[in-house]
């Protein structure tokens, strides 16, 4: 007999060529413990992050027709002061500036004014 062949002849036929101590450790011989170790896990809570909802700013007009600051309103806010862009003059806002918009007459016309 040929050496090669008794050698296959002593193994049992596999369907694939992974040795029985590969198979082993292939399986799920440690999935159950790194399962149950996720398991032990608390679950997070829904409410434990809070979501800072971003302050909408307010527009003010001032002494240019048609232009308004953006003001960012915060509460217990001190009053800030700005330069205008417009006149030598600086005005004072409830809270932290944010830019200026262009807007129409009648939007205008209803906004609150800037304290001077």
């Amino acid at each position: 007999m040929i050496p090669a062949r008794r050698v296959m002849e002593s193994q049992a036929m596999r369907a694939s060529r992974i040795t029985r101590g590969a198979a082993r450790r292939a399986s799920g011989a440690r999935k159950p413990a790194a399962a149950h170790a996720r398991a032990s896990k608390p679950a997070q809570k829904a409410t434990a992050k809070l979501v800072a909802v971003p302050l909408q700013p307010v527009l003010y007009r001032f002494c240019k027709a048609g232009w308004a600051v953006l003001v960012e309103k915060q509460p217990n806010q001190q009053g800030t002061r700005f330069v205008c862009p417009f006149c030598p003059l600086s005005h004072r806002v409830s809270g932290p500036v944010r830019g200026f918009r262009k807007v129409r007459r009648a939007q205008w016309v209803k906004l609150h004014r800037v304290d001077e």
